[in-house]
């Protein structure tokens, strides 16, 4: 017994041993330390308020109320469009307050007649459409023909297979605050960091509204574009930064929720500001209707598309084939899917704290992998790309806090910081891409009036890239119109860094071992007034940005 008894708690010290030792072993940058001590005075964005409630509590399972699809006449494997049930089934729920759709076994047919658009819509909150696995053998959803929209109809937002809230917003063109009432106006500068807001009334406000916040530029030069993207000039084909001024345009714009009303004057939001917020920019409260605890999973999505896919080679290549658009959705999730043979896959479009997660994509060569646009404090992650994309994992405009992590790509695919969108934006801002395998490099698209490609304090955390070859060196950033000096009339830059504005790189390495990747053809880490670069080249366990600062917050 003494013996058992001695090997026992020698096993216990050992265990104890290793265990502190693989916690000393992994890598904590010095970046993290400062924002322990300092928060978001580091520079580090907090991204700890990304996905599902905020990150506090789990994607729920739930039960309810549910609605089975074949009691609303859709017929499995039978070849005969499904859509009209579907719809069928999704309004009952919806107008009784909610529920689960359900959808059993089998092959169900949707958007079947190429003469017109019909897809499965989500226009109520508190709806889940639940399959009954992602498998061959679950719940298969098959589109049958395209949804892109014409040239003058904002193709880049056609419909998706799976679309919400089209009832708050068409797909004509993009939402702007300036589509709402104004319901108070902020009536003292709010520091960053700050919750409780002083307004000048809180009238029919109430608790867990969204409201969206829009700082204004009140000159022609425009002073609010010129502060977010301080010190970067403009050159003349920008246009939609350098008219942001005269346009009087609201180019931040940022929906959070409000905690609690405190007073006549005074609301407390859910998660403190992340930039001032500043008298000078006219900065406006509208009420911003959303739906609310909209859930997708156990599905596999496949198509009738033929894959014939060239980078912008017409609107049904970039635009007609699309999965699940969760737009103006907060509180939302997208799990267990496998989606084959699309060319844009997940979409969130002017949506907050949804989590997409344990995502599957396969097929022919497509568009985009996972996106935003305009889409806040969401967290994307697990997710296995195994065909070819011309787009990573993507932000577009007024895009702040979400996170995208835990990504394996099979082909080498850039990650994608898209500019504007339109003008009356800016670019995507304080978010985060972590843990991602086989990146090519950052290369963001977008036209070129509505580069710059990203805002300040985008960062890039344990990422195993390629980078483009620029000579002997591997570039990790590319800014398409820097690299084309004749058809821009400008230089050649090798300063690219400098159209992804106030980077964060930390544990950024290279996936060849024989090669280093470099910035502006350096290989030393640094920081200044465009980047922060931290254990460049660097191959080590490190710590989980995302995880170490949702952990930090709940336990304070």
């Amino acid at each position: 017994m003494k013996q058992f008894v001695f090997l026992f708690f020698t096993g216990i010290l050992f265990f104890g041993c290793a265990k502190k030792s693989s916690e000393e072993n992994i890598w904590e940058p010095e970046i993290l330390k400062q924002f322990k001590q300092k928060g978001i005075a580091s520079n580090l964005p907090d991204y700890s308020y990304a996905g599902y409630a905020y990150g506090e509590k789990e994607i729920p399972t739930i039960k309810g109320k549910t609605y089975t699809i074949t009691d609303f006449g859709a017929i499995p494997n039978d070849e005969i469009d499904d859509t009209n049930a579907i719809n069928k089934a999704i309004e009952t729920a919806g107008k009784n307050g909610g529920g689960i759709v359900y959808f059993p076994k089998g092959k169900f047919l949707v958007n079947t007649d190429s003469t017109k658009t019909d897809i499965v819509k989500i226009n109520y909150s508190n709806i889940v459409l639940r399959g009954s696995g992602s498998t061959k053998n679950g719940t298969i959803i098959f589109s049958g023909s395209s949804t892109h929209q014409a040239e003058d109809n904002s193709p880049w937002l056609s419909p998706f297979v799976f679309h919400t809230g089209l009832n708050l917003h068409d797909t004509s063109s993009f939402f702007n605050v300036k589509d709402l009432d104004v319901f108070s106006e902020i009536k003292q500068d709010v520091k960053a960091g700050t919750s409780i807001l002083e307004l000048n009334s809180t009238k029919d406000l109430n608790e867990g509204d969204i409201i969206l916040i829009a700082l204004n530029n009140t000159t022609d030069d425009g002073n609010l574009m010129n502060d977010l993207m301080h010190p970067l000039k403009f050159e003349e084909f920008q246009k939609s930064y350098s008219e942001a001024g005269i346009q009087r345009a609201a180019s931040f714009q940022y929906p959070l929720e409000i905690a609690k009303i405190i007073d006549d004057s005074h609301i407390e939001l859910k998660q403190p500001t992340r930039r001032d917020l500043l008298l000078k920019y006219n900065p406006t409260i509208s009420k911003m209707r959303m739906l609310k605890n909209i859930g997708v999973e156990h599905f596999k999505f496949e198509s009738a598309w033929d894959g014939n896919y060239k980078h912008h080679g017409n609107r049904e290549m970039d635009y007609g084939w699309g999965a699940i658009n969760l737009h103006r959705v907060a509180h939302g999730w997208i799990r267990d899917i496998h989606i084959d043979n699309y060319t844009q896959t997940t979409h969130l479009v002017n949506s907050r704290n949804v989590t997409i997660e344990d995502i599957k994509i396969t097929g022919k060569i497509g568009h985009y992998s996972p996106k935003m646009y305009h889409s806040s404090d969401n967290l994307v992650q697990n997710i296995e790309v195994e065909n070819e994309v011309t787009h990573g994992p993507g932000l577009e405009g007024c895009s702040f806090g979400n996170v995208y992590r835990n990504i394996s790509y099979k082909f080498p695919t850039p990650l994608d910081l898209h500019g504007m969108a339109d003008a009356g934006f800016c670019p995507p801002m304080y978010n985060l891409y972590e843990n991602i395998i086989n990146v090519k490099q950052i290369a963001g698209g977008a036209a070129p009036q509505n580069i710059p490609h990203s805002g300040e304090y985008n960062t890039f955390w344990n990422i195993a890239m390629e980078g483009w070859e620029d000579g002997e060196f591997q570039e990790i950033f590319f800014s398409w119109i820097w690299r084309d000096p004749i058809k821009f009339k400008n230089e050649l830059h090798i300063d690219c860094h400098k159209q992804y504005l106030r980077s964060i790189l930390v544990g950024v390495y290279s996936s060849n071992p024989e090669k280093q990747l470099s910035i502006e053809h350096s290989f030393k880490d640094r920081s200044d007034e465009w980047i922060y670069v931290e254990g460049l080249n660097t191959k080590k366990p490190m710590v989980n940005l995302y995880e170490t600062q949702l952990k930090m917050r709940i336990k304070e």
